[in-house]
C-alpha cells in the first residue's frame, strides 16, 4: 500500500502539462512514440532499447539556482504509460562496466527538488563510457550552462544514437548501449535565434579535443539521427539556422 502511494505521488509531482516557451526543444516525433511529460523536461521511452529516444527541455538561467539535492539512486519511471513495459533497474548497471548517464543533468534542475528527483528516474539514463560521461559529456553540460547564463536560456534536445550497437547490452539486462549521442542546443540571439548540434561516440575524447571538434549544423545532425530537430520553430528562420555553424557567436 505504502509503494502504491509514493508511486500517486510521484506522479502527481514529476507530471505537467508542458510550458508553451519548451515546445520549441520538441524534435519530430513519430506515431507510436511513448512521450511523457515531468518537472523540467519531456522524454520519448523506447521500450525496445529500454532508455530514451530523446529528452528535451528548456534551461533558463534561474534555473541553476537553489539547494535541491541529488537522489540516492535510479528508480523506474512510474508515468501510467509505461505500465506493461520492463524498466531499467538501478542495479542493472552495477560491475556492468557501463555507467548510468543522465540526458537532462541533475545540475539544470537545482531549482526544483521534486524535477530533480524526476531527473533520476531511469528513463532519463543511458549506459555511458565513464571517462567519456565524467569528460566531455560533462564539458558539454558546463558549456551549456554558461550559455544559459549569458543567453538567459537555452533549449535542449538531447539522447542517445545506438547506431551498430557496437557494445551490445548492459550486463544480462536487455539495455542497449548506444554507439554515441547528440545533444542539438537553441538560443535567443540579436532578436532571432542560433542553433548547432553536437554529435559525441561513446568513448573517450581523444587528448586536447575541443568541444568545437563535436560540433556541427543542426542539419547534418538530422542526417545522423534520422529525427527533424526543432520542429516548432518557424520553418524559414529554422531552414537558415540549421544550415549555419556559430562557433564564433556562442564562444566555441
Amino acid at each position: 500500500m505504502r509503494k502504491v502511494l509514493l508511486i500517486l505521488l510521484s506522479l502527481i509531482l514529476c507530471s505537467k502539462a508542458i510550458p508553451a516557451q519548451d515546445v520549441l526543444a520538441y524534435p519530430e516525433v513519430n506515431e507510436g512514440e511513448i512521450v511523457i511529460h515531468h518537472i523540467g523536461f519531456t522524454l520519448s521511452y523506447n521500450p525496445d532499447a529500454m532508455m530514451p529516444n530523446w529528452v528535451a527541455y528548456q534551461l533558463q538561467s534561474s534555473d541553476l539556482e537553489g539547494d535541491a539535492q541529488r537522489a540516492g539512486r535510479f528508480t523506474p519511471d512510474p508515468s501510467p504509460q509505461l505500465n506493461g513495459y520492463t524498466l531499467a533497474e538501478h542495479w542493472h548497471y552495477t560491475n556492468s562496466g557501463w555507467v548510468r548517464g543522465h540526458m537532462v543533468p541533475a545540475g539544470d534542475l537545482k531549482y526544483n527538488q521534486d524535477a530533480m528527483n524526476c531527473s533520476f528516474y531511469t528513463t532519463n539514463i543511458c549506459p555511458m563510457d565513464m571517462t567519456f560521461n565524467n569528460g566531455i559529456w560533462k564539458r558539454l553540460e558546463e558549456k551549456i550552462r554558461k550559455l544559459a547564463i549569458e543567453f538567459g536560456s537555452v533549449i535542449i534536445v538531447t539522447g542517445p544514437v545506438i547506431g551498430s550497437n557496437k557494445n551490445g547490452k548492459v550486463g544480462q539486462s536487455g539495455i542497449l548501449v548506444p554507439d554515441a549521442y547528440f545533444k542539438a542546443i537553441l538560443v535567443m540571439y540579436n532578436g532571432s535565434y542560433k542553433a548547432i548540434g553536437f554529435y559525441l561516440t561513446n568513448e573517450p575524447a581523444p587528448k586536447g579535443a575541443r568541444l568545437r571538434d563535436f560540433a556541427l549544423p543542426v542539419e547534418e545532425l538530422e542526417v545522423i539521427i534520422g529525427r527533424k530537430l526543432f520542429v516548432y520553430l518557424n520553418p524559414r528562420i529554422a531552414s537558415d539556422i540549421k544550415k549555419e555553424l556559430p562557433l564564433k557567436e556562442l564562444r566555441l
